[in-house]
């Protein structure tokens, strides 16, 4: 009975990431078709690999592969979607500092 009550709420707090790293990527790419910011581009896209990517290679992980794996790729992937964000940050800091 927990056991199932907390595989539902996984899987709800699964698809609202999604839904909610989904909302953030459309927003940081019309952000960057506005005002063609390549620091808003490199946001959204760390944004979307933490959340979107990273959601992703962990169930695909967990289906192909064995458990032993799972976390390790998942964390890889975030670490790359942390790399994009803190390079969209530095080069946000460079364009203003070319104003």
């Amino acid at each position: 009975m927990i056991a199932s009550v907390s595989v539902q709420i996984t899987q709800f707090l699964t698809a609202l990431q999604l839904l909610l790293g989904t909302v953030i990527v459309f927003l940081a790419l019309y952000g960057y078709r506005r005002n063609a910011s390549q620091p808003m581009l490199f946001l959204g896209s760390g944004i979307a690999t933490m959340t979107l990517l990273s959601t992703m290679t962990t169930i695909v992980s967990s289906i192909l592969l064995g458990a032993s794996f799972v976390a390790p790729l998942s964390m890889g992937v975030e670490i790359i979607g942390m790399c994009l964000i803190l390079y969209a940050i530095v080069l946000a800091r460079q364009t203003e500092k070319r104003r």
